[in-house]
Protein backbone atom coordinates (compact mmCIF):
# COMPACT_ATOMS: atom_id res chain seq x y z
CA UNK A 1 0.00 0.00 0.00
CA UNK A 2 1.38 3.16 -0.89
CA UNK A 3 1.03 6.13 0.91
CA UNK A 4 1.32 8.82 -1.55
CA UNK A 5 -2.87 9.81 -1.60
CA UNK A 6 -3.23 12.91 -0.22
CA UNK A 7 -6.22 12.32 1.58
CA UNK A 8 -5.09 13.12 5.51
CA UNK A 9 -1.86 13.89 6.59
CA UNK A 10 -0.05 12.15 9.53
CA UNK A 11 -0.66 15.63 11.29
CA UNK A 12 -4.30 15.49 11.59
CA UNK A 13 -6.31 12.82 13.17
CA UNK A 14 -3.87 9.72 11.60
CA UNK A 15 -3.23 7.26 13.43
CA UNK A 16 -0.29 4.32 13.10
CA UNK A 17 -0.82 0.96 13.70
CA UNK A 18 1.95 -1.10 14.98
CA UNK A 19 2.11 -4.95 14.93
CA UNK A 20 4.64 -7.15 16.02
CA UNK A 21 3.48 -11.26 14.54
CA UNK A 22 5.92 -13.89 16.67
CA UNK A 23 5.39 -17.92 16.76
CA UNK A 24 2.32 -17.95 19.07
CA UNK A 25 1.08 -14.83 19.77
CA UNK A 26 -0.14 -10.92 17.94
CA UNK A 27 1.04 -7.96 19.60
CA UNK A 28 -0.74 -4.39 18.39
CA UNK A 29 -0.63 -0.75 19.11
CA UNK A 30 -2.60 2.24 17.90
CA UNK A 31 -0.19 4.98 18.04
CA UNK A 32 -1.07 8.70 17.22
CA UNK A 33 1.80 11.44 15.75
CA UNK A 34 2.60 12.72 19.17
CA UNK A 35 3.33 9.04 20.35
CA UNK A 36 0.57 8.64 22.81
CA UNK A 37 -0.56 5.12 22.95
CA UNK A 38 -4.49 5.05 22.03
CA UNK A 39 -4.70 1.04 22.03
CA UNK A 40 -2.92 -2.21 22.66
CA UNK A 41 -3.94 -5.50 22.01
CA UNK A 42 -2.60 -9.14 22.28
CA UNK A 43 -3.57 -12.36 21.36
CA UNK A 44 -2.14 -15.68 20.76
CA UNK A 45 -2.63 -17.02 17.07
CA UNK A 46 -2.30 -20.78 17.41
CA UNK A 47 -0.97 -20.55 13.66
CA UNK A 48 -4.26 -19.17 12.31
CA UNK A 49 -2.76 -15.66 11.75
CA UNK A 50 -5.43 -14.22 9.66
CA UNK A 51 -8.26 -14.96 11.26
CA UNK A 52 -6.49 -14.22 14.96
CA UNK A 53 -5.92 -10.19 13.36
CA UNK A 54 -9.39 -10.24 11.64
CA UNK A 55 -10.97 -10.96 15.43
CA UNK A 56 -8.66 -8.35 16.83
CA UNK A 57 -9.43 -5.95 14.74
CA UNK A 58 -12.79 -5.54 15.67
CA UNK A 59 -11.75 -3.86 18.82
CA UNK A 60 -10.28 -1.00 16.26
CA UNK A 61 -11.50 1.76 14.54
CA UNK A 62 -10.19 1.04 11.07
CA UNK A 63 -11.33 4.62 9.82
CA UNK A 64 -8.43 6.35 12.10
CA UNK A 65 -5.64 3.46 11.10
CA UNK A 66 -3.44 5.26 7.96
CA UNK A 67 -0.56 3.11 8.02
CA UNK A 68 0.76 -0.47 9.64
CA UNK A 69 4.35 -1.07 10.81
CA UNK A 70 5.23 -4.39 11.22
CA UNK A 71 8.62 -5.95 13.51
CA UNK A 72 10.87 -8.03 10.99
CA UNK A 73 9.17 -11.29 12.67
CA UNK A 74 5.93 -10.33 11.39
CA UNK A 75 4.96 -12.37 7.80
CA UNK A 76 3.92 -11.44 5.13
CA UNK A 77 0.41 -11.48 5.13
CA UNK A 78 -0.10 -8.44 6.75
CA UNK A 79 0.28 -5.79 4.29
CA UNK A 80 2.87 -3.32 6.29
CA UNK A 81 3.65 0.28 4.82
CA UNK A 82 7.04 -0.36 6.84
CA UNK A 83 9.00 -3.09 8.28
CA UNK A 84 11.68 -2.26 11.31
CA UNK A 85 13.76 -4.68 12.66
CA UNK A 86 12.40 -6.69 16.17
CA UNK A 87 15.50 -5.75 18.40
CA UNK A 88 15.47 -1.82 16.98
CA UNK A 89 11.86 -1.79 17.58
CA UNK A 90 12.52 -3.35 21.13
CA UNK A 91 15.21 -0.72 22.12
CA UNK A 92 12.88 2.07 20.78
CA UNK A 93 9.88 1.34 22.73
CA UNK A 94 12.11 0.79 25.99
CA UNK A 95 13.81 3.66 25.34
CA UNK A 96 10.00 5.52 25.65
CA UNK A 97 9.23 4.51 29.09
CA UNK A 98 12.73 4.08 30.95
CA UNK A 99 15.21 6.86 31.79
CA UNK A 100 17.93 4.00 32.14
CA UNK A 101 18.58 0.78 30.50
CA UNK A 102 21.40 -2.07 31.07
CA UNK A 103 20.23 -4.56 28.56
CA UNK A 104 16.60 -5.76 27.48
CA UNK A 105 15.52 -9.49 28.38
CA UNK A 106 13.27 -10.66 25.47
CA UNK A 107 12.15 -13.76 25.86
CA UNK A 108 9.21 -15.23 23.66
CA UNK A 109 7.58 -18.64 22.64
CA UNK A 110 10.43 -19.83 20.83
CA UNK A 111 13.67 -17.85 21.23
CA UNK A 112 15.03 -15.18 23.96
CA UNK A 113 18.18 -12.62 23.92
CA UNK A 114 20.07 -10.10 25.74
CA UNK A 115 20.24 -7.06 24.27
CA UNK A 116 23.34 -4.98 25.82
CA UNK A 117 24.12 -1.32 26.62
CA UNK A 118 26.99 0.30 27.58
CA UNK A 119 27.14 2.73 30.56
CA UNK A 120 26.41 5.88 28.28
CA UNK A 121 22.74 3.85 27.43
CA UNK A 122 24.62 2.75 23.63
CA UNK A 123 24.13 -0.67 21.90
CA UNK A 124 27.01 -2.75 22.69
CA UNK A 125 26.19 -6.98 22.07
CA UNK A 126 23.07 -9.01 21.50
CA UNK A 127 23.11 -12.59 22.80
CA UNK A 128 20.61 -15.18 22.19
CA UNK A 129 19.51 -19.10 22.72
CA UNK A 130 20.05 -21.72 19.91
CA UNK A 131 17.33 -23.43 18.20
CA UNK A 132 16.12 -25.51 20.88
CA UNK A 133 12.74 -23.64 22.42
CA UNK A 134 14.40 -24.92 26.07
CA UNK A 135 13.68 -22.10 28.41
CA UNK A 136 10.90 -20.44 26.45
CA UNK A 137 7.41 -19.72 26.85
CA UNK A 138 6.69 -22.66 24.25
CA UNK A 139 8.89 -25.22 27.04
CA UNK A 140 6.30 -23.83 29.71
CA UNK A 141 3.13 -24.77 27.27
CA UNK A 142 4.67 -28.00 27.13
CA UNK A 143 4.92 -28.62 30.21
CA UNK A 144 1.25 -26.94 30.90
CA UNK A 145 -0.18 -29.56 29.11
CA UNK A 146 1.48 -32.73 30.23
CA UNK A 147 0.82 -31.45 33.99
CA UNK A 148 -3.37 -31.22 32.88
CA UNK A 149 -3.31 -26.93 33.35
CA UNK A 150 -4.72 -25.22 30.67
CA UNK A 151 -1.86 -22.97 29.76
CA UNK A 152 1.24 -21.25 30.77
CA UNK A 153 -0.64 -18.49 32.80
CA UNK A 154 -2.22 -21.02 35.16
CA UNK A 155 1.14 -23.13 35.60
CA UNK A 156 3.24 -19.28 36.66
CA UNK A 157 0.25 -18.96 38.93
CA UNK A 158 0.56 -22.27 40.75
CA UNK A 159 4.45 -21.47 40.67
CA UNK A 160 4.12 -18.06 42.42
CA UNK A 161 1.57 -19.67 45.39
CA UNK A 162 4.59 -22.11 46.21
CA UNK A 163 5.73 -21.58 49.56
CA UNK A 164 7.45 -24.91 49.67
CA UNK A 165 10.78 -25.81 48.63
CA UNK A 166 11.34 -27.09 44.23
CA UNK A 167 12.21 -30.32 43.22
CA UNK A 168 14.94 -29.87 40.58
CA UNK A 169 13.96 -30.01 36.94
CA UNK A 170 16.37 -30.43 34.06
CA UNK A 171 14.46 -27.72 32.28
CA UNK A 172 17.45 -27.61 29.15
CA UNK A 173 15.62 -30.32 27.81
CA UNK A 174 11.80 -30.80 27.42
CA UNK A 175 12.53 -34.81 27.92
CA UNK A 176 15.05 -34.75 30.53
CA UNK A 177 11.64 -32.54 32.19
CA UNK A 178 9.40 -35.30 31.66
CA UNK A 179 11.59 -37.72 33.54
CA UNK A 180 12.04 -35.00 36.02
CA UNK A 181 8.47 -34.26 36.74
CA UNK A 182 7.67 -38.28 37.10
CA UNK A 183 10.48 -38.19 39.28
CA UNK A 184 9.38 -34.60 41.34
CA UNK A 185 6.03 -36.56 41.75
CA UNK A 186 6.80 -39.99 43.18
CA UNK A 187 8.68 -38.06 45.76
CA UNK A 188 5.62 -36.48 47.14
CA UNK A 189 6.10 -32.59 45.33
CA UNK A 190 3.12 -30.78 45.14
CA UNK A 191 1.85 -29.58 42.10
CA UNK A 192 2.72 -25.67 43.12
CA UNK A 193 6.11 -27.00 44.02
CA UNK A 194 6.70 -28.35 40.32
CA UNK A 195 5.09 -25.64 38.62
CA UNK A 196 7.82 -23.71 40.46
CA UNK A 197 10.75 -25.85 40.03
CA UNK A 198 9.67 -25.72 36.29
CA UNK A 199 9.78 -22.46 36.58
CA UNK A 200 13.00 -21.59 38.37
CA UNK A 201 14.92 -24.34 36.12
CA UNK A 202 13.99 -22.37 33.18
CA UNK A 203 14.94 -18.89 34.73
CA UNK A 204 18.31 -20.61 35.61
CA UNK A 205 18.92 -21.74 31.93
CA UNK A 206 18.15 -18.29 30.90
CA UNK A 207 20.27 -17.16 33.21
CA UNK A 208 23.32 -19.06 32.32
CA UNK A 209 22.78 -19.44 28.60
CA UNK A 210 23.04 -15.57 28.27
CA UNK A 211 25.49 -15.29 30.96
CA UNK A 212 23.15 -12.36 32.23
CA UNK A 213 24.82 -12.91 35.94
CA UNK A 214 28.14 -12.37 34.90
CA UNK A 215 27.42 -8.80 33.01
CA UNK A 216 26.98 -5.86 34.67
CA UNK A 217 24.03 -5.01 32.91
CA UNK A 218 21.72 -3.29 35.25
CA UNK A 219 18.90 -2.39 35.57
CA UNK A 220 17.11 -5.23 32.53
CA UNK A 221 14.43 -4.84 31.34
CA UNK A 222 12.27 -7.45 30.64
CA UNK A 223 9.38 -8.06 27.94
CA UNK A 224 8.38 -10.73 25.82
CA UNK A 225 5.53 -13.49 26.85
CA UNK A 226 7.36 -15.22 29.61
CA UNK A 227 7.89 -11.59 31.08
CA UNK A 228 4.21 -11.89 32.97
CA UNK A 229 5.16 -15.04 34.34
CA UNK A 230 6.03 -13.79 38.08
CA UNK A 231 7.45 -16.95 38.91
CA UNK A 232 10.60 -16.46 36.55
CA UNK A 233 10.50 -12.96 37.27
CA UNK A 234 11.27 -13.61 41.18
CA UNK A 235 13.63 -16.38 40.51
CA UNK A 236 15.87 -14.46 37.49
CA UNK A 237 15.99 -11.33 40.16
CA UNK A 238 17.16 -13.79 42.97
CA UNK A 239 20.12 -15.76 40.95
CA UNK A 240 21.15 -12.67 38.74
CA UNK A 241 20.60 -9.91 42.02
CA UNK A 242 19.60 -7.45 39.17
CA UNK A 243 16.87 -4.65 39.32
CA UNK A 244 14.50 -5.67 36.52
CA UNK A 245 11.63 -3.59 35.38
CA UNK A 246 8.87 -5.75 33.62
CA UNK A 247 7.25 -4.55 30.81
CA UNK A 248 4.00 -3.36 31.90
CA UNK A 249 2.27 -3.34 28.36
CA UNK A 250 3.07 -6.29 27.16
CA UNK A 251 3.62 -5.10 23.31
CA UNK A 252 7.01 -3.28 23.32
CA UNK A 253 7.72 -5.02 19.30
CA UNK A 254 4.37 -3.58 18.45
CA UNK A 255 5.30 -0.16 20.26
CA UNK A 256 8.45 0.41 19.25
CA UNK A 257 7.53 -0.17 15.09
CA UNK A 258 4.67 2.34 15.39
CA UNK A 259 7.04 5.28 17.36
CA UNK A 260 9.81 4.35 13.84
CA UNK A 261 6.84 4.98 11.67
CA UNK A 262 5.46 7.77 13.23
CA UNK A 263 8.96 9.91 13.24
CA UNK A 264 9.68 8.57 9.69
CA UNK A 265 6.23 9.68 8.30
CA UNK A 266 5.79 13.01 10.54
CA UNK A 267 4.33 15.78 7.46
CA UNK A 268 4.33 13.12 4.91
CA UNK A 269 1.08 12.23 3.36
CA UNK A 270 -0.57 8.97 4.02
CA UNK A 271 -4.38 7.04 3.15
CA UNK A 272 -6.40 5.57 5.79
CA UNK A 273 -7.12 1.83 5.60
CA UNK A 274 -11.00 1.08 4.49
CA UNK A 275 -11.34 -2.75 6.15
CA UNK A 276 -9.62 -5.41 7.49
CA UNK A 277 -8.77 -6.78 3.82
CA UNK A 278 -6.85 -3.73 2.86
CA UNK A 279 -4.11 -4.77 5.76
CA UNK A 280 -4.12 -8.43 4.72
CA UNK A 281 -2.81 -9.61 1.54
CA UNK A 282 -4.67 -11.08 -0.89
CA UNK A 283 -2.18 -12.86 -2.54
CA UNK A 284 -1.34 -16.29 -1.45
CA UNK A 285 1.37 -18.61 -2.65
CA UNK A 286 0.57 -22.22 -1.57
CA UNK A 287 3.22 -24.82 -0.23
CA UNK A 288 5.20 -26.60 -1.84
CA UNK A 289 6.72 -29.91 -0.50
CA UNK A 290 9.76 -31.53 -1.81
CA UNK A 291 8.51 -35.29 -0.96
CA UNK A 292 4.98 -36.30 -1.42
CA UNK A 293 3.08 -36.86 1.87
CA UNK A 294 3.35 -40.30 3.57
CA UNK A 295 0.77 -43.14 2.78
CA UNK A 296 -0.18 -46.25 4.62
CA UNK A 297 0.42 -49.24 1.58
CA UNK A 298 2.51 -51.67 2.99
CA UNK A 299 1.01 -52.77 6.28
CA UNK A 300 -2.71 -52.43 7.84
CA UNK A 301 -3.17 -50.41 10.68
CA UNK A 302 -5.29 -52.37 13.25
CA UNK A 303 -8.98 -51.34 14.87
CA UNK A 304 -9.01 -51.07 18.59
CA UNK A 305 -12.53 -50.95 19.44
CA UNK A 306 -14.73 -52.60 21.61
CA UNK A 307 -17.89 -54.01 22.52
CA UNK A 308 -18.96 -50.43 23.83
CA UNK A 309 -16.78 -47.42 25.20
CA UNK A 310 -18.44 -44.49 27.32
CA UNK A 311 -16.56 -42.00 30.04
CA UNK A 312 -17.04 -42.06 33.28
CA UNK A 313 -16.88 -38.34 35.01
CA UNK A 314 -14.56 -38.23 38.51
CA UNK A 315 -14.48 -34.97 40.67
CA UNK A 316 -10.64 -34.37 41.58
CA UNK A 317 -9.92 -31.44 43.67
CA UNK A 318 -13.44 -29.30 41.52
CA UNK A 319 -12.17 -30.54 38.35
CA UNK A 320 -13.78 -33.26 36.51
CA UNK A 321 -11.26 -35.84 34.75
CA UNK A 322 -12.74 -38.17 32.69
CA UNK A 323 -11.41 -42.06 32.10
CA UNK A 324 -12.14 -43.63 28.90
CA UNK A 325 -14.09 -47.15 29.84
CA UNK A 326 -13.53 -49.72 26.67
CA UNK A 327 -15.42 -53.16 27.11
CA UNK A 328 -13.79 -56.13 25.41
CA UNK A 329 -15.91 -58.81 25.96
CA UNK A 330 -19.32 -59.67 26.92
CA UNK A 331 -19.86 -59.19 30.53
CA UNK A 332 -22.71 -62.28 32.10
CA UNK A 333 -24.45 -59.96 34.90
CA UNK A 334 -23.87 -61.98 38.26
CA UNK A 335 -20.69 -63.86 37.49
CA UNK A 336 -17.82 -62.99 39.15
CA UNK A 337 -14.49 -62.93 37.37
CA UNK A 338 -10.79 -63.87 38.09
CA UNK A 339 -8.69 -61.03 36.65
CA UNK A 340 -5.37 -60.18 36.64
CA UNK A 341 -5.06 -55.85 37.18
CA UNK A 342 -2.20 -53.91 34.93
CA UNK A 343 -1.66 -50.60 35.83
CA UNK A 344 0.59 -48.24 33.35
CA UNK A 345 1.91 -44.90 34.98
CA UNK A 346 2.84 -42.26 32.82
CA UNK A 347 3.79 -38.64 32.71
CA UNK A 348 1.03 -37.70 30.75
CA UNK A 349 -1.79 -40.84 31.09
CA UNK A 350 -2.27 -43.65 33.23
CA UNK A 351 -4.19 -46.88 31.77
CA UNK A 352 -4.82 -50.06 33.01
CA UNK A 353 -6.51 -53.42 31.96
CA UNK A 354 -8.54 -56.31 33.55
CA UNK A 355 -7.28 -59.98 31.75
CA UNK A 356 -9.61 -62.79 32.08
CA UNK A 357 -8.37 -66.25 33.03
CA UNK A 358 -7.64 -66.80 29.33
CA UNK A 359 -5.31 -63.94 28.64
CA UNK A 360 -8.64 -61.80 27.25
CA UNK A 361 -8.87 -58.45 27.95
CA UNK A 362 -12.16 -57.63 29.61
CA UNK A 363 -12.08 -54.20 29.78
CA UNK A 364 -9.55 -51.13 29.62
CA UNK A 365 -9.77 -48.06 31.35
CA UNK A 366 -7.59 -44.78 30.20
CA UNK A 367 -7.66 -41.16 32.06
CA UNK A 368 -4.56 -37.93 32.06
CA UNK A 369 -2.09 -38.13 34.96
CA UNK A 370 -2.35 -34.71 35.53
CA UNK A 371 0.89 -34.32 37.61
CA UNK A 372 -0.67 -36.54 40.58
CA UNK A 373 -0.08 -40.02 39.51
CA UNK A 374 -1.76 -41.40 42.90
CA UNK A 375 -5.06 -39.74 41.81
CA UNK A 376 -5.16 -40.82 38.36
CA UNK A 377 -5.10 -44.38 39.84
CA UNK A 378 -7.74 -43.75 42.30
CA UNK A 379 -9.89 -42.23 39.34
CA UNK A 380 -9.25 -46.04 37.47
CA UNK A 381 -10.53 -47.81 40.67
CA UNK A 382 -12.93 -45.39 40.68
CA UNK A 383 -14.19 -46.51 37.46
CA UNK A 384 -14.29 -49.95 37.51
CA UNK A 385 -16.10 -50.01 40.51
CA UNK A 386 -18.33 -48.07 38.46
CA UNK A 387 -18.37 -51.14 35.92
CA UNK A 388 -19.16 -53.57 37.68
CA UNK A 389 -22.33 -51.83 39.21
CA UNK A 390 -23.48 -51.33 35.84
CA UNK A 391 -23.26 -54.64 34.73
CA UNK A 392 -23.66 -56.40 38.01
CA UNK A 393 -20.48 -58.50 37.60
CA UNK A 394 -18.05 -59.27 40.58
CA UNK A 395 -14.13 -59.22 40.44
CA UNK A 396 -11.83 -61.28 41.81
CA UNK A 397 -8.65 -59.60 41.29
CA UNK A 398 -5.83 -62.78 41.66
CA UNK A 399 -2.80 -60.62 40.50
CA UNK A 400 -1.84 -56.85 39.87
CA UNK A 401 1.30 -55.75 38.27
CA UNK A 402 2.43 -52.01 37.39
CA UNK A 403 4.20 -50.32 34.69
CA UNK A 404 5.37 -47.16 33.35
CA UNK A 405 7.28 -44.35 34.90
CA UNK A 406 5.50 -44.06 38.04
CA UNK A 407 5.37 -48.30 38.59
CA UNK A 408 7.39 -47.97 41.63
CA UNK A 409 5.43 -45.51 43.65
CA UNK A 410 2.30 -46.92 42.62
CA UNK A 411 2.77 -50.37 42.64
CA UNK A 412 3.54 -50.03 47.09
CA UNK A 413 0.67 -48.05 47.16
CA UNK A 414 -1.94 -50.66 45.87
CA UNK A 415 0.56 -53.48 46.86
CA UNK A 416 1.44 -55.09 43.17
CA UNK A 417 2.77 -58.94 42.86
CA UNK A 418 4.97 -57.10 40.10
CA UNK A 419 6.48 -54.34 39.61
CA UNK A 420 7.93 -53.99 35.87
CA UNK A 421 10.06 -51.56 33.66
CA UNK A 422 8.00 -50.31 30.57
CA UNK A 423 10.63 -51.24 28.41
Amino acid sequence: MSLTTTQTRVEDRCRILGIDIGSVSISVAEINPEREICKTAYQFHHGNIADTFTEMMNDFDLRWICGIAATSSTPSIINANRKYDNRVAMIEAARHFHQKIGAILVVGGEAFGLIGFDDKGHYRSFKTNTSCAAGTGSFLDQQARRLNLQSAKALSEKAFSNRGSVPKIASRCAVFAKTDLVHAQQEGYTLEQICDGLCYGLAKNIVDTLSIDKELFNPIIFTGGVSNNRAVVHHITSITGKEIFVDQTGVYGAIGAAFLMVDEWRGGDVRPFVSVDDMLCSEIFPKKYFHDPLKLTHSHYPEFGGLEKYEYAVLDAGVSHPVEVDIYETLTPLFTYKVVLGIDIGSTSTKAVLLNADGHVLAGFYTSTAGRPVAAVQRLFSSIDDMTEKRKIGLRVVGAATTGSGRRFAGKIIGADVIIDEI
